[in-house]
């Protein structure tokens, strides 16, 4: 672009001076020269150079004073801005040519038309700025088309760039940058004031990492997966700082934060990348990145370039495994009680059963025996039932009757508040264990003993409760019927009607 450029201000005379400027918006380049020839409207509008179509040029001639000569813009009329007659006054004075490329982006592509001029202005800002930018230019994902003849290619999971008329790669971003930014927010004492990106969006997974364009991303990968691990970072005006509590202490320091400036071991970026990755990836944060810190400290012999040795991610993940094998070992300790609390809450139901029930056995016995023994001892002493259910007998047996009835009211109420007991108890049980297990094994370990499920040893209380109280009404009822018709034939026995009816038998049977 810098040739194309020149050409423009070639076609009014000799250069003397020239400046050439890029950013992520806009391309700039200012020529001064004095103005010796005056290019036809034709001549000049062959002469600018082909941009990208989603971008806007201005091309505009300044004084001495700074006043405008002309100002030419992409979509004007160049015939009706551009006049060669009001180019004569200035022929061999110093004028001011200044082209301008306005970038817009589109479909993710921004355009970059000298890849050198745009390292020459990353390279100028402040890391904070230079991770700001991207991440302000970023949204969805930012293709960078590169027009110039030099041109690094490569692409992370959210930034790429690429050559002109190359295939545009497939992005797929971040959605998680809030979860783990958050993430290391709890974990991590984070006093940075950097903008939302994330490892992930400039760590290069494909394509050239040794250019000086990938470089730049290669050693923000670093520090941004670095203050995602340690226990403090701060990056801000004032400088960066890196403090990693293992077996023992890193501390990294910078204090000229200008991108030139900023250097660390490339050749440990991967590591540090896979190592943030592993941590915040399968669970288990906190203690992920505490063995991970522990084993930084033992592996990182130059600190303030943040190298690893090789062996570092092999030896942290090794570590982890020897952690879960002694986290197996107490799940399985903790499950193991669990089943036995259960258990012991089952054996707890059964006694509650058998309680209940003994009740109902005891009282119908009892009722049972004292009929029996009525009659019994009526028969063996009188040799008839005559006088065996006087109204002294009948009463006491209602005595004994209503209170079996009342036993059965207290043997239910105390049931209930046993029930509502092993309720409260398994709610604890199952509360208790919620931080520790999963839903999904809550859910296995708790199910059969729900005392909400059908089925359950709860649903199996309700059950005999239900049962038993039916049979002890019907016990009750059974025996008050029985009292009740003793009673009464006790009663017409006495009577003189009794008496004749007995007389009119015998008489009866004798003569048959």
């Amino acid at each position: 672009m810098k040739t194309e450029t020149l050409k423009i201000a070639q076609l009014f005379g000799d250069c003397r001076q020239r400046l050439y400027k890029e950013n992520l918006q806009q391309l700039e380049c200012s020529f001064t020269f004095c103005m010796t020839k005056m290019p036809t409207k034709d001549k000049l509008f062959e002469t600018l150079p082909k941009i990208s179509e989603r971008d806007s040029w201005r091309l505009m001639m300044l004084n001495e004073n700074g006043d405008d000569i002309f100002d030419l813009r992409k979509g004007c009329d160049i015939g009706e801005d551009y006049n060669i007659d009001t180019l004569q006054p200035y022929i061999n004075e110093s004028v001011r040519l200044v082209y301008t490329i306005h970038k817009a982006k589109k479909n993710k592509v921004l355009s970059v038309y000298d890849q050198s001029l745009l390292l020459a202005f990353l390279k100028e800002l402040a890391v904070m700025q230079f991770m700001n930018l991207f991440y302000d230019n970023l949204g969805n994902g930012l293709v960078l088309e590169i027009w110039g003849a030099v041109c690094d290619r490569f692409s992370s999971n959210s930034i790429a760039a690429v050559g002109k008329g190359d295939a545009i790669p497939q992005l797929h971003g971040n959605t998680d940058n809030k979860e783990r930014r958050g993430e290391c927010i709890q974990y991590c004492q984070w006093n940075n004031n950097l903008a939302g990106l994330l490892p992930n969006d400039v760590f290069i997974v494909n394509g050239d990492k040794n250019g000086c364009f990938a470089s730049l991303f290669e050693q923000v990968c670093i520090l941004l997966s670095v203050c995602y691990i340690a226990d403090f970072s701060s990056v801000d005006q004032s400088g960066i700082k890196i403090r990693m509590s293992g077996y023992r202490t890193i501390v990294a320091e910078k204090q000229s934060i200008l991108m030139k400036n900023f250097s660390f071991d490339k050749a440990s970026v991967e590591q540090w990348y896979k190592i943030y990755n592993w941590c915040y990836t399968g669970g288990y944060t906190a203690e992920r990145l505490t063995i991970a810190r522990n084993i930084i400290s033992l592996n990182c012999p130059q600190p303030d370039i943040l190298s690893l040795n090789a062996s570092t991610l092999a030896a942290i993940e090794s570590n982890f495994k020897i952690f879960e094998k002694d986290n197996v070992r107490q799940y399985i300790k903790v499950r193991n009680d669990v089943s036995k609390t259960l258990l012991e809450l089952q054996e707890k139901v059964n006694t509650i059963v058998e309680g209940f029930t003994g009740d109902f056995r005891k009282s119908v016995i009892t009722l049972g025996t004292f009929f029996l023994t009525i009659v019994v001892v009526r028969v063996i002493a009188k040799g008839d039932m005559y006088g065996a259910f006087t109204t002294n007998i009948f009463l006491l047996s209602l005595v004994f009757i209503v209170l079996s009835a009342i036993n059965l009211i207290y043997s239910r109420k105390a049931l209930d508040r046993k029930e509502k007991l092993f309720t409260k108890h398994y709610d604890q049980l199952k509360k208790r264990y919620k931080t520790l297990f999963s839903e999904e094994e809550i859910k296995e370990l708790f199910e059969d003993s729900d005392p909400d499920k059908v089925d359950s040893h709860a649903s199996y209380i309700l059950w005999i409760k239900l049962r038993y109280t039916r049979l002890w009404i019907i016990a009750l009822v059974v025996f008050l019927i029985l009292v009740f018709a003793m009673w009464s034939y006790n009663l017409f026995e006495s009577t003189n009607l009794y008496r004749i009816i007995k007389v009119i038998y015998s008489c009866c049977t004798r003569n048959i």
